[in-house]
């Protein structure tokens, strides 16, 4: 009997055919998830997940495995890749020194934190990365643009869904309960819009805080939320090249930072239009949705328990690291 092709050595249409029952599937499980995040407010990344957790038993059957695995690897690829048309250097130009002094100073502390304190809690390197990372920048998208530029293997995909279901819960409280505290700390508009723009970890969360001290505040938040998106630029390169540095074969590295790096080039000398920069940034969006179906039917939930209390520990730890080195700077610095 003759073994099965290689989907890479296939023919195109043969590797569709393979393909497609899996992709579709995870596509559906992505439509669905953002139909019901415009209906009911929650996060459509975690409402993908939490549908793809409830197909986890079919994604065993041999006609939706490459489909599935397309998704969770090569389609992820593709929206970090996209994720470049959402940041620019302009941002820079419009929110002066002080942002950038909080950002710049808070997100390596954090990053060398979970480093540190993943390792005191005996939790795998590349696990504590990606939890750093969530915290430190922009939560889920930080998370899977992180592991997406790891070797592979060496993060489980069960770690990943237990970052972005746990960020995503602490993301929420933040929202919630940040605004009340900054009026408990006598701050103004511009100092509130700073520390829930430096300390919430997605963007329309730190936006949708700072809108609720006022306009002033939300639109101070936005801003500094995405100069820390912006530093996903560099630190998902110095991942990539520092962990493929001397790996052999050129399929090792991870091309597709390429992709994100001429993205952001092009975002930041306005060379992308806005109908066409619009159109990639909800690309990326729908990659990232329909990466989160397929990594939710490809783990157990049992699996995703399993790590017990050391991983939410962390991501509990590093946020409240984040808010008081915020806190501090704000006391040291003078704000305008």
């Amino acid at each position: 009997m003759n073994a099965p092709m290689p989907l890479a050595a296939a023919p195109p249409w043969a590797a569709l055919k393979r393909l497609y029952p899996g992709v579709s599937l995870c596509l559906v499980l992505a439509l669905a998830g953002s139909f019901l995040a415009e209906h009911y407010g929650a996060p459509a990344l975690l409402l993908a997940l939490l549908l793809g957790f409830g197909f986890a038993s079919q994604a065993g059957e041999a006609r939706l495995q490459a489909g599935v695995g397309f998704c969770a690897r090569r389609v992820l690829r593709i929206g970090v890749a996209l994720l470049g048309t959402r940041i620019g250097l302009t941002q820079l130009q419009e929110i002066g020194w002080l942002p950038l002094a909080v950002v710049l100073t808070s997100v390596p502390l954090i990053l060398a934190a979970a480093l540190w304190l993943g390792r005191w809690l005996g939790l795998p390197a590349p696990h504590s990365l990606v939890a750093g990372a969530a915290v430190a920048i922009c939560g889920v998208s930080a998370a899977v643009a992180v592991a997406a530029v790891l070797p592979a293997g060496r993060l489980e995909e069960r770690r990943l869904l237990g970052v972005v279901v746990c960020i995503t819960a602490l993301g929420t409280l933040a929202m919630l309960g940040l605004p009340p505290l900054t009026a408990l700390l006598g701050y103004d508009d511009v100092a509130s819009g700073l520390f829930l723009g430096a300390t919430i970890h997605d963007v329309a969360q730190a936006a949708g805080a700072g809108y609720l001290v006022s306009d002033a505040a939300g639109d101070v938040a936005t801003l500094t939320k995405l100069l820390r998106v912006a530093l996903l630029v560099p630190l998902v390169l110095a991942i990539g090249l520092l962990l493929h540095r001397g790996q052999r074969g050129a399929g090792e590295f991870p091309w597709f930072l390429l992709g994100f790096v001429a993205l952001f080039a092009a975002n930041s000398l306005g060379l992308l239009p806005t109908g066409l920069r619009e159109l990639l940034v909800s690309a990326s969006q729908w990659c990232l949705l329909v990466t989160m179906a397929a990594l939710g039917m490809r783990t157990s939930l049992r699996d995703l328990l399993a790590q017990g209390w050391r991983p939410l520990s962390l991501l509990c730890a590093l946020s409240a690291a984040l808010v008081l080195t915020v806190m501090g700077l704000l006391a040291l610095l003078p704000v305008a």
